[in-house]
């Protein structure tokens, strides 16, 4: 009897120890899976020109790129350098996939990498620059900024640079209020400097406008509208040239699929400053072309 219970718990012994080794493996197959999942995992490398301060942009980003990753299936990282230039740059040293450029930036990854354009928010196909002064200032048209002072935003952008100067020289504003003008490097500078009266004048995009009185950053105690810009296509998400065609699609697609009607997807086109997403045409781009050719600034 002793030696037969002896038999009975070296037979037990010997099925947990192969039940254990079972399952142990199992688990051990099912965390190297998840890992290998993980590591295949395509990444979608994003990159947004700098509007405003980058790491806002980034930290506000959060739920876009949440929405991304799951309608894509990729991996979705975000990076904002501090001037325009970098994001052309990476996309024609394929460091960065999709972009959302300004017009002007688009026009110039298109002539130097091939960029292709995929989506931009309806507001974008009818856009204006805001030109800015204090309020009890004499400028009142852009006729009066002779002898004045003047800023624009990063010199590569469209509309705080490219379009502005466009309009004023099509006006016959003197040349050297263009030729002795400030870059302040972004929008919201510009919008400083004028109403802290480091110039005299400025220029900027509607939105950022629009943005900074809304959050109280600027007031209309501040500064005045003198002149509003004839509108212009401008901002647009795009892609380098070489990227997966599938991957493009998914990209478009998801932002084409946002809906104004969804309280999270309400949220997102918010903070991107949309209402909804329409397909981009490379087409659309030829005035801008033709103005940064007359500009000297594109080849």
């Amino acid at each position: 009897m002793q030696a037969m219970r002896v038999t009975n718990s070296l037979a037990m012994r010997r099925k947990c120890v192969v039940a254990y080794s079972i399952v142990a493996a199992f688990l051990m197959l099912s965390a190297g899976c998840s890992r290998t999942d993980n590591e295949s995992r395509t990444t979608l490398r994003l990159s947004m020109i700098p509007t405003t301060d980058p790491g806002k942009i980034i930290r506000e980003s959060q739920p876009f790129l949440e929405y991304l990753q799951k309608k894509t299936g990729a991996k979705v990282e975000l990076t904002v350098p501090t001037n325009y230039a970098a994001v052309v740059e990476a996309v024609s040293n394929d460091r960065v996939d999709i972009a959302y450029f300004g017009g002007f930036t688009f026009v110039q990854a298109s002539a130097r990498a091939g960029a292709l354009p995929l989506v931009q928010r309806e507001r974008d196909q009818s856009f204006h620059s805001l030109f800015i002064t204090q309020p009890k200032s004499p400028i009142h048209s852009l006729n009066d900024l002779q002898g004045h002072s003047f800023a624009f935003g990063d010199v590569n952008s469209t509309s705080g640079h490219l379009m502005p100067a466009y309009f004023m020289q099509q006006q016959g504003v003197d040349h050297a209020v263009i030729d002795k003008a400030i870059y302040t490097g972004g929008h919201d500078a510009t919008a400083l400097a004028v109403a802290n009266g480091k110039v005299d004048a400025g220029a900027m995009d509607e939105q950022v406008y629009g943005r900074m009185i809304k959050e109280g950053k600027l007031s209309e105690s501040q500064v005045r509208v003198f002149y509003t810009s004839p509108p212009f296509f401008d901002y647009v998400w795009a892609a380098r040239k070489g990227l997966d065609p599938a991957m493009a699609k998914a990209f478009a697609d998801a932002m084409l699929s946002l809906d104004a009607g969804n309280a999270e997807q309400k949220k997102i086109l918010g903070l991107m400053g949309a209402t909804k997403y329409l397909k981009a045409d490379d087409s659309s781009y030829g005035p801008l072309r033709q103005a940064a050719k007359e500009a000297g600034l594109l080849k």
